[in-house]
This record gives C-alpha cells, sequence and structure tokens, in this order.
C-alpha cells in the first residue's frame, strides 16, 4: 500500500503539473513595430557613418576650404554618433519586447 502510495503521488503531480503549463501557454509578444525601428535606425546608422558630402568646398582652396570642411565633416560625425545610439536603443527595445523579463535594462 505505501509503495503505491509513493508510486501515485508523484505520478499525479507531475499531471497537474504540466496541466499548469499548458493551461497557462506564454504567447509571443508582437515585436514587428520594434523590428522595423531597429531595420530604420540600422539603415540610418549606416547612411551617416559614410563620409560627408564636401562638393561645396570643392573650389575652395587653403583656409577657406579647411573653414567650410570643418562643420561639415563635425556635423557628419555628430550624426552618425546620434544614429549609433538610436539604433543601440532600439536593438534594446527589441531584446525586452522579446523578453521582457531579461535582466539589465528591461523596465516592466
Amino acid at each position: 500500500m505505501k509503495r503505491t502510495l509513493m508510486a501515485l503521488i508523484p505520478a499525479a503531480l507531475m499531471t497537474f503539473g504540466s496541466a499548469a503549463f499548458a493551461a497557462d501557454p506564454a504567447a509571443k509578444p508582437d515585436c514587428s513595430e520594434q523590428q522595423k525601428a531597429l531595420d530604420d535606425a540600422s539603415a540610418a546608422a549606416k547612411t551617416a557613418s559614410a563620409k560627408p558630402d564636401l562638393s561645396t568646398c570643392k573650389e575652395m582652396k587653403g583656409k577657406d576650404k579647411s573653414d567650410c570642411e570643418k562643420p561639415l565633416k563635425d556635423k557628419a560625425k555628430s550624426d552618425a554618433k546620434a544614429a549609433k545610439e538610436n539604433s543601440k536603443a532600439t536593438k534594446t527595445a527589441l531584446e525586452c519586447c522579446k523578453n521582457p523579463r531579461k535582466k539589465g535594462g528591461c523596465n516592466p
């Protein structure tokens, strides 16, 4: 009798435990918006990291040319940095959408 009970109790617990998991399936969240935002941000980061257009300064020479190119180069550099930060933020948002319980940055 004791052996029978010892065999039936774990079997019953496993049955009820698996039924609880089957009754509450974890639905996958729809992260298509975050994926699209990440794709757009990645494309923007690639185009921002390209060399700046210095064709407006092509005809100038010497100090005038360097004075013309400096703001264009600085703007391109800051745009590339902002695009990379935006890409990183959207990647984090996508990861948090896919796994909201992820440690380190995903707020419920």
